[in-house]
């Protein structure tokens, strides 16, 4: 998508529902619970029933809990922003653009995002870990020569259940109306710096904290010539055998603000596909799980837990590959 500097597995029907949660008390609400952040965070309001009840009921108000609070009061927005412009200042991040260029390129993007990631994991004592995911993509659909794309990637072990795995991704590529120009000036700072900066603040705020399932925080590649980053992803963690619970992929970061000035800080729009055909769900609660009110959104993939801030069927649609 063009854009300019002016916009700044075992899937587990019961843990998928939250992705498509409402933000009644705030985004950290509808992950803490199942990821493990806060004990209270699990429990329902006072007096009511056990949250979730069961597939297509409604959620309950959830208390934040102390760490929950805390890790919301640690995201901050001036640190989000620098990001973006960092990424930005790479010029462009084309997947076919300059790999060894220290100033300009996607590999000036990939190597400062390690190098940002490793500083965040310096504070996890250990738990957090960088990696640069690489392949070499052979001559395909908009990739005319053997290119090697690379994914960035933080985790952060589970404490008790390590093997369940929750994703958080952005794409850092970008691009101009032509596809295949890889030279000119594509700053990305909507799409999809301002994904990336997500995935970084996540991992920084989280790299002190001590979540009950592992988080992977992730930056992915060649998403605008079709995916091949994210693909590469799944099918890493399809191979490992990875128990992907869930998955946030923010592809373009909307604002609480609106251009008229209208503010709504308590929603998230979210795009999910719901629980899968053949999960013993009743149709009719696998498309309306996401809100009793709302409109059912489809989105691609055969059942993947995906949900994106503003378009759910962008990168983070590999993921059904797990």
């Amino acid at each position: 998508m063009t854009d300019d500097f002016s916009d700044l597995g075992t899937p587990s029907t019961s843990r998928r529902g939250f992705l498509a949660g409402t933000a009644g008390t705030g985004l950290g609400l509808a992950v803490a619970a199942p990821i493990g952040l806060g004990a209270a965070a699990a429990a329902a309001a006072p007096g009511g029933p056990a949250w979730p009840d069961g597939p297509g009921s409604r959620n309950q108000p959830q208390r934040p809990d102390p760490e929950l609070t805390s890790i919301l009061a640690a995201i901050d927005p001036a640190r989000i922003e620098a990001n973006v412009r960092t990424l930005v200042s790479f010029g462009t991040r084309h997947t076919l653009s300059d790999q060894d260029d220290p100033e300009r390129g996607i590999g000036a993007a990939r190597d400062w995002l390690f190098d940002e990631f490793s500083r965040y994991a310096a504070a996890s004592g250990g738990r957090m870990t960088v990696e640069k995911q690489s392949y070499v993509q052979p001559p395909a659909n908009r990739v005319p020569v053997a290119t090697r794309i690379t994914n960035v990637l933080a985790t952060l072990q589970g404490s008790t259940d390590p093997d369940r795995v929750y994703l958080i991704s952005g794409h850092y590529d970008s691009r101009v109306t032509d596809v295949m120009n890889a030279t000119a000036d594509a700053p990305g700072a909507d799409d999809d710096a301002s994904g990336v900066a997500v995935s970084l603040e996540v991992a920084r705020v989280l790299a002190t904290h001590r979540p009950a399932a592992t988080i992977v925080c992730a930056a992915v590649a060649g998403e605008e010539q079709g995916l091949y980053g994210s693909t590469h992803l799944a099918e890493q963690l399809k191979a490992a055998g990875k128990d992907v619970q869930g998955m946030f992929t923010n592809d373009i970061v909307g604002s609480s603000t609106a251009d008229d000035g209208k503010r709504d800080p308590r929603s998230i729009r979210l795009f999910a596909e719901g629980v899968a055909a053949g999960s013993g769900v009743p149709p009719r609660s696998r498309s309306r799980r996401a809100d009793p009110g709302a409109r059912p959104v489809p989105s691609p993939g055969n059942g993947s837990g995906i949900a994106g801030s503003r378009r759910g069927t962008c990168h983070g649609a590999a993921i059904a590959a797990v």
